[in-house]
């Protein structure tokens, strides 16, 4: 775990960024203030962190993950955390997990830890991804550097897949097809690493698709409904978009896919 400090920053990107996302579902850009340390996990939770947590806990194999099948991302079954369809290793971020599985596990360890653990808010979570930075991602504005700090669609991805159709890659090779052990890239100013790229990352929040009303002080938001869930970070399969530090995603919280994970926080 990583102690973060208290600090204050604008989440979001703003009307005039040429990279923003369409239907300013990252507007309006608006201050966040977080009054509180959090420790933060260093990396994304790992398959073999993940396996001792299923173990003990005599979690049911699901069945079903989505998978990328460009244009399409359809659920294959037979498929789960540790059957996901390509090679992974025991420090690979684990994935093909739901946003109650996750849940679930920082439930766990905080049982056997005897501290409390969370998901993070989606709040904190671009507050500890921007680490003081205001650019698109935290190592700059040059996607020629993502390689160096992140896991993305990039030509490695390209060059073992080249009927995917992959759209705005990163222009340069980040030595893995699909994800990468975790911490196989720099960390950013609180050294944190794989904060962006590698696997996308469950979050407290529920969905709402603009911050008009969103919380100030690094809460989660859950009005809305619950419907579906946020998560943050971009993954293995993200273009140089999806890498930055103020895009989102979402899902339904039963969704499973091959590039969504998690990572854990502590409150303190």
């Amino acid at each position: 775990m990583i102690v973060v400090p208290p600090g204050s920053y604008l989440m979001g990107s703003g009307a005039d960024d040429p990279n923003q996302a369409p239907n300013a579902i990252e507007q309006p850009q608006h201050r966040v203030t977080i009054r509180y340390e959090l420790a933060v996990g260093k990396f994304e939770v790992t398959r073999d962190e993940y396996a001792r947590f299923a173990l003990e806990t005599h979690l049911r194999d699901p069945d079903g993950c989505h998978v990328h099948e460009p244009p399409r991302w359809p659920e294959k079954a037979g498929l789960n955390w540790h059957n996901t369809s390509y090679p992974q290793s025991g420090r690979d971020p684990v994935v093909c997990v739901s946003w109650p599985e996750a849940e679930a596990y920082t439930h766990w360890l905080s049982r056997r830890a005897g501290h409390s653990y969370r998901l993070l808010s989606e709040a904190e979570y671009e507050y500890v991804a921007r680490a003081g930075t205001t650019t698109e991602a935290f190592w700059g504005d040059d996607v020629k550097h993502d390689c160096e700090y992140g896991n993305g669609a990039d030509l490695t991805l390209v060059e073992r897949f080249p009927q995917g159709n992959w759209e705005h890659v990163l222009p340069c090779h980040d030595g893995h097809v699909f994800t990468a052990p975790v911490g196989s890239y720099k960390p950013n100013g609180f050294g944190l690493y794989d904060i962006q790229g590698n696997v996308a990352e469950w979050v407290a929040d529920c969905t709402v698709k603009t911050y008009e009303g969103a919380p100030t002080d690094g809460s989660a938001r859950t009005d809305g409904g619950c419907l579906k869930r946020m998560n943050r970070g971009g993954s293995w399969t993200s273009n140089p978009t999806g890498m930055r530090s103020a895009d989102r995603g979402w899902d339904y919280p039963t969704t499973r896919a091959f590039d969504l994970g998690f990572r854990v926080a502590r409150d303190l």
